[in-house]
C-alpha cells in the first residue's frame, strides 16, 4: 500500500513583472572549475522518488528538485533569506497568479545548474516547508522549466542512473502531447479506450486523475502523506484500478495505479508511472523550451 505521497508539482502560472525580465540560462563551458562532479551528480530522493541535484545560486550550493510541473524556479525561504550574493526585488507592482496561498517574493542571483549559467537569474521565493518534510533529504528550492526547458537530462530508472545530458545510444520516442507556455508538456495519454490529458510532473510522486475518467473504476481508499508548497497533512484518498497507459509510439506504460484527483487539483502523471522507463528532456535549436522523449 502507497503512504507517502509527495505532490511538489505546483507553482504560479503567470506572473506580470513591471521591473526585472527572465534571463534565461545559457551553457557555460565544462572546463570551469565549478562545474565539480558534485554539481553534476544527480541522486533520487528514497521516500518519495522525485531527482534531486545540487546548484550554484549566488555562488552557494544548494539541493534542488528537478520538477517539469513547475512553471518557475522557486527558493525555500530560509535558504534564500542565507543568500551573500543575492538582490531583492520590489514586487509590489508585480502580479501572481497560481496557486501558492501568499505571494512570493523574488531575488536575483547567478545560477549554475548543470552545465549551463547564468550571471543574473530571477528566483521566486516561497516557504517550502511541506515539500521538505516529505522527503527525506530536504531540499532548498525548486527547478521548473524556466531552467529545465534549455537543458537536456536523463532520468534512466532502467540502470537507476540521473544525469545531465542525453544517452549514448538507443531509439526514442516523441511523447505524445503539447507544451504549454511555460514548455510543461501536457501528456496525451491512451488507457483503455480513452484519452487523458496528464502534466508530465516530476515533482510529484505519483499519478492522479479525475475519477470519472478513469474507466477501470475504484480499488479503495488508501491513506496518505501529502506535501505541497502549502500543506504537508495525512489524508483518505480513492485509488484507481491498474490500468496500462499508452505515452508515446510502442510505448507503454504496465499497471499504473492512480490516486483520484481531488476538487482544484489538476490531472497529473507522476514519477510511479516512469518505473523502468527512460525518459529525456532534448533541447532543441528551433525550439524555446525543447522536447521530452523516452527510451523504446
Amino acid at each position: 500500500m502507497r503512504t507517502t505521497l509527495c505532490l511538489a508539482g505546483l507553482m504560479l502560472a503567470t506572473i506580470t513583472m513591471a521591473q526585472e525580465q527572465s534571463q534565461a540560462v545559457s551553457p557555460s563551458p565544462q572546463t570551469e572549475q565549478t562545474q565539480s562532479a558534485d554539481l553534476m551528480t544527480m541522486t533520487r530522493d528514497p521516500r518519495c522518488g522525485q531527482v534531486l541535484v545540487t546548484c550554484l545560486v549566488g555562488g552557494q550550493a544548494l539541493r534542488m528538485m528537478l520538477d517539469t510541473g513547475a512553471t518557475h524556479t522557486v527558493l525555500h525561504t530560509e535558504s534564500a533569506d542565507k543568500l551573500k550574493q543575492a538582490r531583492w526585488l520590489d514586487t509590489s507592482k508585480m502580479m501572481f497568479r497560481g496557486n501558492a496561498k501568499h505571494p512570493p517574493k523574488m531575488l536575483v542571483a547567478s545560477l549554475k545548474a548543470g552545465g549551463a549559467s547564468a550571471p543574473e537569474f530571477p528566483f521566486m521565493v516561497l516557504p517550502l516547508d511541506a515539500v521538505r518534510q516529505s522527503l527525506v533529504t530536504p531540499i532548498d528550492g525548486i527547478l521548473g522549466m524556466d531552467v529545465l526547458g534549455g537543458l537536456p537530462f536523463t532520468f534512466d530508472l532502467r540502470k537507476h542512473e540521473y544525469y545531465w545530458g542525453m544517452p549514448t545510444g538507443g531509439t526514442f520516442e516523441q511523447l505524445y502531447g503539447k507544451q504549454d507556455q511555460f514548455g510543461r508538456l501536457i501528456m496525451q495519454v491512451k488507457s483503455t479506450g480513452k484519452q487523458l490529458a496528464l502534466l508530465l510532473d516530476t515533482g510529484s510522486s505519483i499519478t492522479r486523475v479525475h475519477q470519472e475518467d478513469w474507466r477501470p473504476g475504484t480499488a479503495g481508499k488508501i491513506s496518505a502523506h501529502v506535501g505541497d508548497v502549502n500543506t504537508a497533512a495525512n489524508i483518505q484518498v480513492e485509488e484507481g484500478k491498474p490500468a496500462d497507459m499508452e505515452v508515446a509510439r510502442g510505448i507503454v506504460l504496465k499497471g499504473i495505479t492512480p490516486i483520484f484527483a481531488q476538487e482544484g487539483q489538476p490531472p497529473v502523471l507522476g514519477m510511479d508511472a516512469l518505473k523502468g522507463q527512460v525518459l529525456i528532456h532534448m533541447p532543441l535549436e528551433d525550439h524555446l523550451y525543447g522536447v521530452f522523449l523516452m527510451q523504446k
